[in-house]
């Protein structure tokens, strides 16, 4: 059985140009067949990006930084002291409805205010000139009339608008 070629391959003169041309050509075809783009993958969040230990509790909590996101933060617990702070990383990211919501570096710094050591943990009241900086501990109990006294004060002299809860 013999199979009949076109006269027009046969006439077809391929110069050594024409040749590396095709073949670069249908080189970068190929290898741009195996190349994504990079938006067009979709990443996947882990579960976690430290393991988690049996002892260690995973606590919700919220960026309470001012620029009033309100951020979902996770706090890592073991033995009542925050380890480590991880940001919300549950869910897909996807652009079809609501995307998810990632702390930035201030509230996954969270930790570091909590354990400051500027941080105040209890009532303090000034007893030396204001801008002295002198101050002594007081109750809650007493940290409570002394706010609840102020405000019926305020309210008394200035109306109820004096005072914004």
């Amino acid at each position: 059985m013999k199979t009949k070629i076109p006269d027009a391959v046969l006439a077809a003169e391929v110069s050594r140009r024409g040749l590396v041309k095709t073949t670069a050509i249908g080189g970068l075809a190929m290898a741009s067949s195996a190349l994504t783009l990079p938006f067009s993958r979709i990443a996947h969040a882990v579960d976690s990006a430290i393991p988690t230990k049996s002892d260690e509790k995973v606590i919700w909590s919220a960026c309470t930084v001012n620029c009033g996101s309100r951020c979902p933060l996770r706090m890592h617990v073991v033995d009542g002291e925050i380890k480590y702070v991880e940001t919300d990383n549950t869910g897909d990211d996807n652009y079809d409805g609501l995307h998810q919501v990632r702390a930035c570096l201030r509230g996954r710094s969270m930790r570091r205010r909590v354990y400051n050591p500027d941080r105040l943990k209890y009532p303090m009241k000034r007893v030396g000139a204001r801008g002295e900086g002198k101050f002594e501990r007081i109750s809650w109990e007493e940290a409570y009339d002394i706010i609840a006294t102020n405000m019926q004060r305020l309210i008394k002299e200035y109306g109820n608008e004096s005072i914004y809860l």
